[in-house]
């Protein structure tokens, strides 16, 4: 249906009723454990055959199980909530509640002082450009909590293609949110393998799962972003003149996802903006519209797979940045962040300008997606890299900034928090350490 101008009030109504199933219907790829991901049936170029089919991880439009679903297992009681650590002002962090259902809630953590970030020097970058601009133009409620949104082309946000954008959003009752920025690939004239049409179904694995037994968020609501633009959810350039055109409307889609959110959930406590891959490096600039959203919640970003690192010469991070629009993003007032080849950088600005942000960042030293496919520099010299480059940020924010980097070939693993263990500890529990301020939250190499 056609919503009216009233649409966050019908939103509310909506909300407030469930929804349709979200399982996935992608096929998990053996080297990626991302929500969704799969097999590329959108990609448009079959460049590196694993590219989209690892990812950058997205769902696919070849059917198949979601990976690793935990759903319609035994529900068993939840985890008790660890007791939160001091915030940034200094004050007590509230102990947690007891998670029900199939997956404890992570405990609460001591409330950080978000309103000590510097709201005006984090609007200077124009991220917010677009929200407010585009409301949906239907919604579809269903089982389970889950209603769907889906955009009208002319009010801005579209697919690579051309296609009409939706998202998702469920609804748990809960005071604490989850964002997701879905992987799958990425776009331009170098390369193009990418999802091509927006998938709202909500992935049933990992970090995503409402019933998966390692996910320290299952009971959190959740806003899931789908992933069609090419553009890591950043781009603002059209390529109408190249065949097939080209849409990066990144940025428009994020925006008006994250605008449902807003009428969605307004008010929560706690938020852990989480991507993977392609959805990881758009947590990088993604973090600072939600904190613009959202400026009294605590923050949490995931970055799973997606840490900016790119080819050292900056040949591919200035063409991608042109092709996409997205150097109008870089901060100003950073000059490491425009002259360096990677976005590690503004993760640091992001924390210098955000007091309570937290950052955990995944990944395997030779991701062969990133390092291989991608980047095209070997896994050797992406390791390097990404110990460099990720230790600046850890050195000078040790306390809000932590790595979790394992040995081999991994491309993502928030589809499966179980699998991805260091010292006896899986990438679920150190998520749970983060989102609670447990001193055992540490800075994670294998």
């Amino acid at each position: 249906m056609r919503l009216s101008n009233r649409w966050a009030l019908v939103l509310a109504v909506a909300i407030l009723g469930c929804s349709e199933d979200g399982a996935s219907s992608t096929t998990m790829s053996p080297s990626t454990d991302a929500p969704g991901a799969g097999t590329s049936g959108g990609a448009d170029n079959a460049t590196a055959g694993t590219a989209a089919a690892s990812g950058i991880s997205g769902s696919a439009s070849s059917s198949g199980a979601a990976g690793q679903s935990a759903a319609g297992t035994t529900a068993s009681a939840g985890r008790t909530g660890v007791a939160g650590s001091s915030n940034v002002a200094g004050s007590s962090g509230a102990a947690g509640t007891p998670g029900s259902g199939a997956s404890g809630t992570a405990g609460t953590a001591g409330t950080s002082n978000a309103n000590s970030a510097d709201l005006e020097t984090l609007k200077t970058t124009g991220i917010d450009k677009y929200v407010g601009a585009a409301k949906p133009a239907s919604m579809q409620p269903g089982a389970d909590g889950v209603t769907t949104y889906t955009f009208d082309v002319a009010d801005g946000p579209r697919c690579l293609r051309g296609d009409a954008y939706s998202m998702a959003t469920r609804n748990q009752d809960s005071d604490n949110l989850v964002i997701y920025l879905q992987g799958g690939g990425s776009c331009s004239s170098a390369v193009c393998s990418a999802n091509t049409t927006a998938a709202a179904q909500l992935p049933a694995s990992g970090i995503t799962s409402p019933t998966a037994m390692q996910n320290p968020v299952a009971s959190w609501n959740l806003v899931y972003v789908p992933y069609c633009d090419g553009s890591l959810h950043l781009g603002d350039k059209d390529h109408e003149s190249e065949s097939p055109p080209r849409y990066h409307r990144g940025l428009r889609n994020l925006s008006a996802a994250l605008d449902v959110g807003v009428a969605s959930f307004p008010k929560p406590k706690q938020i852990l903006l989480a991507g993977s891959s392609a959805g990881g490096l758009g947590t990088i600039y993604a973090s600072v519209l939600v904190r613009l959203l959202y400026p009294e919640a605590t923050l949490f970003v995931f970055n799973d797979s997606g840490v900016g690192v790119s080819t050292p010469d900056g040949v591919r991070a200035k063409l991608t940045r042109d092709e996409w629009g997205t150097e109008q993003l870089i901060p100003a007032s950073c000059p490491d962040c425009k002259a360096s080849p990677h976005s590690t950088p503004i993760i640091g600005w992001n924390l210098e300008h955000d007091p309570g942000l937290r950052v955990g960042i995944f990944s395997a030293y030779e991701d062969t997606v990133i390092a291989d496919t991608f980047l095209m520099i070997g896994g050797p010299a992406f390791k390097q890299a990404l110990i460099d480059e990720t230790g600046k940020v850890v050195m000078a924010y040790p306390e809000r900034a932590k790595r979790f980097y394992i040995e081999g070939t991994k491309h993502t693993t928030a589809g499966n928090l179980e699998a991805t263990m260091v010292s006896g500890v899986n990438i679920g529990q150190w998520l749970e350490f983060m989102l609670t301020g447990d001193p055992k939250w540490t800075d994670t190499l294998q």
